[in-house]
């Protein structure tokens, strides 16, 4: 849908400027042989017909630089979308075949030999897990739907933010040491079932970056709520920070990336946030990583 409105943008542009160019010229035409018909009686009249056509040209050039200026805009916003579009597709195939073959793997493993019950436990667990990232990725793709419809209605309730995060997090799969700097006493008004996808994906985005530690903080600052959490990876560029939280973005192109992901995540970060009328920012970690600080 983007697409199709920066492309008919951009031809709505296009052939506004080619009708201009070729009254333009016609206009021209028409002064040049008035001008031929009266060379050789008035010198003033001649003088006035040319500071005029040379005032129209200089406009028509300028207007001509401003129109292709944007329609060269429009076409390279086309292109990082269409980039953009093909980086999600390859993508979401990747993320929905990879667990659908190796759960389908495990599966066929329990069922054609005899294994271990805890070697079966152990499978068992590796199918949850893969299922559990299918359905994640699967209410992203509708969440995103919903939040951009509009269709999306908070309904805040008052809840202790430590244990909120905790219990989330420490729920989820990863290596990574994790440790909590959350003030016990501190509450908030948030709407659960949508925060929840806040704490998940940017917990997720944390351990697909990084190896070490991950920590969460929260505390209040004057009348705001500040809720960090810090990595040690490679942190973010100042022109990525600028665009993680588009819709599809991811940074590199999708055929020669290692990590993880769809390029909806932060962009949910900051939908949800924002409804409820939040912010949030990329700060660098010292001595590495990064830092993305909620402030409600």
């Amino acid at each position: 849908m983007l697409i199709k409105q920066e492309s008919n943008k951009s031809l709505l542009i296009l052939f506004i400027l080619f009708g201009y160019v070729i009254l333009q010229l016609s206009w021209w035409a028409y002064h040049i042989i008035e001008l031929n018909k009266i060379v050789h009686n008035d010198a003033d009249i001649i003088y006035k017909k040319t500071m005029m056509i040379a005032g129209e040209a200089a406009v028509f050039i300028v207007l001509l630089s401003v129109g292709l200026y944007f329609i060269r805009r429009s076409v390279l916003k086309e292109l990082a979308l269409v980039h953009e579009k093909k980086n999600f597709n390859m993508s979401v195939t990747h993320e929905l075949k990879t667990p659908i073959a190796s759960s389908k793997l495990f599966i066929e493993t329990l069922i054609k030999r005899d294994l271990p019950k805890e070697k079966e436990k152990e499978i068992l667990r590796k199918v949850y897990a893969d299922q559990n990232r299918l359905q994640k990725l699967v209410e992203d793709i509708l969440l995103v739907t919903k939040v951009d419809e509009l269709a999306v209605k908070v309904r805040l309730t008052n809840v202790n933010l430590k244990a909120f995060i905790e219990q989330i997090v420490l729920n989820m799969v990863g290596d990574n040491p994790i440790s909590f700097e959350i003030d016990p006493a501190l509450n908030i008004n948030i709407d659960e079932f949508y925060f929840l996808s806040v704490i998940q994906n940017l917990q997720s985005n944390a351990v697909k970056y990084s190896s070490g530690e991950i920590v969460w903080k929260g505390f209040q600052k004057g009348t705001k709520t500040i809720i960090r959490i810090e990595d040690l990876g490679a942190g973010i560029g100042l022109k990525e920070k600028e665009r993680v939280f588009k819709l599809f973005y991811r940074s590199g192109n999708e055929e020669t990336r290692n990590t993880k992901g769809t390029g909806i995540g932060l962009y949910l970060v900051a939908k949800i946030i924002r409804l409820h009328k939040g912010k949030i920012k990329i700060l660098d970690n010292n001595p590495k990583g990064t830092v993305f600080e909620i402030e409600l």
